[in-house]
């Protein structure tokens, strides 16, 4: 005999996985891993952020709707609560301890040095930048250009900073004010171990 609440219908039962709220927590992890992705670049990638965030947004929506409807009100705990605001826990810290990049340049960084072996050491000081042919994709990056530069080589990443310039510099004597240019204005750079440099720059 099945049992029947107030007005004869039938009882929700308790929250299964036939419920199906995987599909939140999936979301949620496929939103956080582009959230990653999108920070894994010099600057960060605009249009993955832009999709990332509203998505993210709506899932913690959802989730608290789930937990007010299946935990509060009905005074039930379930572990499934857990799996999507831990998620975004973890990818926050990691954007906070700069995992994503750090990640990423660790497995491209060969390639770069590879690339660097074969390119002019120095450019004339006073002398306008002239950009030297190098792959399109070295290690996991896009590369849209390359510059030998006084001490170094600076390349040209391409996501960039939102509406500015980012890239990676390998200056084995660090950066140096020689660098600033009309067209590498104002640049920022973020040390990435040994000779190499993360940069971000206004144009």
């Amino acid at each position: 005999m099945v049992a029947t609440g107030r007005g004869g219908v039938p009882p929700v039962g308790p929250l299964t996985p036939r419920a199906k709220w995987w599909a939140l927590h999936t979301v949620v992890s496929i939103a956080a891993a582009c959230l990653l992705w999108a920070f894994s670049v010099p600057g960060f990638s605009f249009f993955l952020l832009l999709g990332a965030v509203p998505v993210l947004f709506l899932a913690g929506v959802a989730w608290a709707i789930w937990v007010e409807m299946f935990g509060v009100r009905r005074r039930q705990w379930s572990w499934g609560f857990l799996p999507a605001p831990l998620i975004v826990v973890l990818a926050l810290a990691l954007l906070v301890a700069g995992a994503p990049l750090q990640a990423r340049w660790a497995m491209s960084r060969s390639a770069f040095e590879q690339v660097v072996a074969t390119l002019p050491k120095t450019s004339p000081v006073g002398v306008e930048w002239s950009s030297v042919p190098v792959p399109s994709r070295i290690g996991a990056y896009r590369i849209t250009a390359a510059y030998p530069v006084p001490g170094g080589v600076v390349f040209y990443e391409a996501n960039g900073y939102f509406i500015d310039d980012a890239g990676f510099a390998y200056l084995p004597e660090g950066p140096t004010p020689d660098l600033e240019t009309s067209d590498f204005e104002s640049p920022v750079f973020k040390h990435l171990g040994g000779a190499w440099y993360s940069w971000t720059a206004s144009w």
